[in-house]
């Protein structure tokens, strides 16, 4: 599936936040005002989006910024594509978040989209360069610095993870089918190309499970957080949404999770908008007036 089919796809999903009667959503045109110009507003939910794109290390990463209607500042959050998505798929994302005033950033791990790579399975290069997104995001004067948050899915959501560990400001965190043990996800892998893929970017050293497996971190969280995951899930076995439960258990975190039985890897954007922003507006609150 093409970029632009994901896109066209995931609006089915942003049309349910749309005002009852409001046109179709003509994306194609933002992407193209965006792309001629730099930044564009999304009329309908009266959002500007602007190309971020940024350097970490000398290497380009991709991104994209969404603030509401209004001057802020705004709550906001880091917004992390999974496997062979990108911030652009993401548009669909941050506008829906952004209608609900939450300001955003997407960006695309490096080795994907116009990130440069290459791609370290959610390594330390990539949670620098999503970290160092971050905190550039948090310093703009439409950004309320206190009140940032994260939402990732699959490769996203083990970023997420790792930077909620990591980072002690953020206030709330939704993980969607990520990878919590690095090694326990490797060793119950059935498809034998994301096996690869494990194997390639990381070597599967210690060290480098180690540093990929945020289970083994999570003393260290100091926010709330929301564990998304399809029971049905192939490609991360939902055993990782319920280790992370028993681990986050024992240490008496706070957290939700939601587990869909009759879902795959993907639990629809639909129900990732509901349940994201259902968690976000009681740990971040925004603009539920929108």
């Amino acid at each position: 599936m093409t970029i632009f089919s994901r896109i066209l796809f995931a609006l089915t999903a942003l049309i349910c936040f749309s005002v009852a009667n409001a046109q179709r959503p003509d994306l194609s045109q933002t992407i193209e005002a965006l792309e001629k110009n730099g930044c564009t507003t999304y009329e309908l939910f009266k959002v500007k989006l602007c190309k971020y794109d940024y350097k970490v290390d000398g290497k380009n990463l991709e991104a994209i910024t969404f603030k509401p209607e209004g001057d802020g500042p705004f709550p906001a959050l880091l917004l992390i594509p999974g496997h062979a998505t990108t911030a652009r798929d993401w548009i669909p994302t941050g506008l829906t978040f952004a209608r609900r005033g939450y300001a955003g950033i997407a960006v695309s791990q490096p080795g994907y989209g116009y990130s440069e790579g290459p791609a370290d399975f959610v390594g330390p290069k990539t949670i620098k360069a999503l970290s160092e997104g971050y905190r550039k995001f948090q310093r703009e004067p439409f950004v309320d610095a206190k009140r940032m948050g994260i939402v990732g899915y699959s490769r996203g959501g083990m970023a997420a993870s790792l930077l909620a560990v990591q980072l002690d400001d953020v206030k709330a965190v939704v993980l969607g089918a990520g990878v919590y043990d690095f090694k326990k996800a490797y060793d119950e892998e059935k498809i034998e190309g994301i096996r690869q893929n494990m194997q390639r970017e990381t070597g599967m050293t210690k060290e480098a499970i180690r540093q990929r497996s945020s289970l083994l971190q999570m003393e260290n969280l100091k926010c709330p957080v929301l564990i998304l995951h399809g029971e049905k899930d192939v490609n991360v076995p939902v055993s990782q949404a319920l280790l992370l439960r028993d681990r986050l258990t024992a240490l008496k975190k706070d957290f939700e999770i939601q587990l869909f039985p009759d879902k795959e890897h993907s639990i629809g954007q639909q129900n990732l908008y509901q349940y994201s922003l259902d968690f976000l507006k009681r740990k971040i609150p925004g603009d539920a007036n929108k």
